[in-house]
């Protein structure tokens, strides 16, 4: 039962801040194009509830998988793809921590007066790490589910056959 509500876990908070990371990798073409006041006003405005509630996602998506880790370590083949989602959600934690907040601390402060000449490469470390970041989240989803259905075996499953119905 441990083990079931761990997975769920894991795999729902893997899947919903994956979700997330796509929207960005969506978004990142046409914020591209946007110039410095619309964009400085979408950081500044869209995202303020991102952080409190996909950071809250996504910490939950490593505890999770971490515990789910440890709970399938006798399982050669379902522990090897936890270790890959462990790895890709911890390394992408890691990530956003080194490149992305330091760009969502400096565009906090700044307004469209105090914008720099450069702010198109802050810009571009963000919607750029965001879509690495994107892409550790799909791997370690598609890991977990990997894990899940290695760990899955027919014993566990009933075979019904045509003949019961009748």
């Amino acid at each position: 039962m441990v083990l079931n509500i761990t997975r769920f876990l894991s795999l729902l908070f893997t899947a919903l801040i994956a979700g997330v990371a796509f929207c960005h990798v969506l978004e990142r073409p046409n914020k591209l194009t946007l110039p410095a006041s619309t964009w400085l006003q979408v950081q500044q405005h869209l995202y303020n509830e991102f952080g409190p509630v996909a950071g809250s996602i996504e910490v939950a998506a490593v505890v999770s998988t971490l515990a789910l880790l440890f709970l399938v370590r006798k399982r050669r083949i379902a522990f090897m793809w936890t270790l890959i989602a462990s790895v890709c959600l911890v390394a992408a934690l890691t990530l956003w921590f080194m490149v992305v907040n330091p760009v969502n601390l400096l565009v906090n402060n700044w307004t469209i007066a105090s914008l720099p000449d450069n702010w198109q490469q802050a810009r571009n470390r963000w919607e750029y790490g965001h879509t690495i970041h994107a892409v550790l989240f799909a791997i370690a989803l598609v890991a977990s589910i990997l894990a899940v259905l290695s760990d899955t075996t027919t014993s566990n499953t009933r075979n019904i056959s045509y003949k019961s119905y009748k």
